[in-house]
C-alpha cells in the first residue's frame, strides 16, 4: 500500500516537472517572438516564473514557492487518482 502511494507521488512530481518545463519552453519562446520587456509564466493562473528582458537576452526567475505549490497539486492529484482506480478495482 505504501509503495502505490510512493510511486503515485513520484509520478505527480515528474509530471509537475514536465508541465513546468514545457510552460517555461512555450514562455521563452513567446517572449522571444512578441519581443516584450518582462513576461509570467503561469500554470492555472498560479505565476511559476518571471522573465525578463536585458538588452537582447531574456533572464529567468524562479518563483519558487508557487512552484512548489504546482508541484504539490500535482502529486495531491496522482495519489487522488491511484487511490480511486485501486479502490474501483477492488470491487
Amino acid at each position: 500500500m505504501h509503495i502505490r502511494i510512493l510511486i503515485a507521488l513520484a509520478i505527480g512530481f515528474v509530471i509537475a516537472m514536465l508541465l513546468m518545463s514545457v510552460k517555461i519552453y512555450f514562455g521563452f519562446t513567446n517572449a522571444y517572438s512578441t519581443n516584450v520587456n518582462a513576461l509570467t509564466v503561469k500554470i492555472l493562473g498560479i505565476p511559476i516564473y518571471e522573465l525578463i528582458k536585458s538588452g537582447t537576452e531574456y533572464y529567468g526567475k524562479s518563483s519558487g514557492i508557487y512552484m512548489g505549490i504546482v508541484c504539490g497539486i500535482c502529486m495531491t492529484l496522482s495519489v487522488i487518482i491511484e487511490e480511486s482506480f485501486f479502490k474501483v478495482k477492488q470491487k
